[in-house]
């Protein structure tokens, strides 16, 4: 009976030491705090996690083999989203290591999916033209303003969509951004764009006063404190669809690089600059899919010499005849 006693009380004393997974997962949002990530991250971070807690009480309940069935859930989704879910939960096991709370980390053989090389992704792009287009179709100062700023410096939308009077100097024509990482990127203002802003800052328009965002607001946010970055998607997709062009925020930020390595060939470490890359790697992405979309452009002159499908551009203006006369002798 005693000895009954003893293991029970034993096993309540190991229950008390063991950390609560709640508990470890508050403490962790706040390391990622200190640790400066963004907000948007650790709500990321934040929504995958929580579900743990619905099936396991403390922190040392969870197996390997939980952590491979927990994530089965994002299995069918994109690769960046599974890759994404299988770095949350290696993370936060090997804080929970770092903290002493665990021996091993359960989710430490855990593999991230292979993901292809950038430049092979089925990436929406769009052109020179399709910019002119978008551009030429702007309707009020918001949609203006939203697209010169994208096209002309190549911001990501949240640093778009954060900057600030106050972050613009006419003066010396430079612009002040705020990135991933709360990385600040100080940028040369092109003279074209300074015109605008110019002219948006003397219209009565516009709010220009130091704490007035740069990309006005069209409607009142519902939600107070971190702006809605989501209005910059809005506004690149409803202009694109007037125009019709399907793009998005980053197919913009593309084509700045793109349109910047064709006007200054071989810059690459201005335009890693630019683009606020950590790496030389990740801008060379965009040379590399423009060098291959320029090499592939060569296959255009191939001819197999056979009369029935080829054409003089007289007999052929629009290329689509010759096919027509092949068809029509087929049936």
């Amino acid at each position: 009976m005693e000895a009954g006693a003893g293991n029970q009380a034993r096993s309540a004393q190991g229950e008390e030491d063991a950390v609560r997974l709640d508990r470890a997962l508050d403490l962790y949002m706040g390391d990622l705090a200190r640790r400066g990530y963004s907000p948007a991250t650790r709500r990321s971070y934040w929504f995958k996690l929580i579900k743990l807690c619905d099936e396991f009480k403390h922190v040392e309940d969870v197996t390997a083999e939980d952590c491979a069935r927990f994530l089965d859930q994002w299995s069918d989704s994109s690769v960046g989203t599974l890759a994404h879910s299988v770095t949350t939960v290696k993370c936060f096991f090997r804080w929970a290591e770092d903290q002493g709370w665990i021996e091993h980390s359960p989710a430490e053989k855990l593999k991230r999916p292979r993901r292809q090389a950038p430049e092979e992704l089925d990436v929406i792009t769009i052109g020179a033209e399709d910019v002119r287009r978008m551009l030429d179709a702007c309707e009020n100062w918001h949609e203006a303003l939203c697209l010169g700023v994208l096209c002309y410096l190549g911001p990501r939308r949240r640093a778009a969509s954060q900057l600030r009077w106050r972050d613009v100097d006419l003066n010396r024509e430079m612009v002040k951004f705020r990135e991933k990482g709360r990385k600040v990127i100080t940028k040369p203002l092109p003279h074209v764009l300074a015109a605008l802003l110019r002219y948006a800052e003397a219209s009565p328009e516009v709010p220009s006063g130091p704490d007035n965002y740069v990309i006005p607001m069209q409607r009142k946010q519902l939600r107070s404190g971190e702006r809605d970055d989501r209005m910059i998607w809005r506004t690149v997709h409803r202009v694109g669809r007037r125009v019709g062009v399907k793009t998005n925020v980053h197919a913009f930020r593309a084509a700045f690089a793109v349109q910047y390595l064709e006007t200054h060939i071989g810059d690459l470490e201005a335009l890693q600059a630019l683009m606020g890359h950590k790496r030389i790697e990740t801008t060379q992405v965009y040379l590399r899919r423009l060098n291959r979309e320029k090499a592939m452009d060569r296959v255009r002159d191939l001819s197999w010499g056979s009369p029935r499908f080829e054409a003089t551009a007289e007999e052929a203006p629009t290329g689509v005849e010759p096919v027509y006369q092949v068809l029509q002798t087929c049936a």
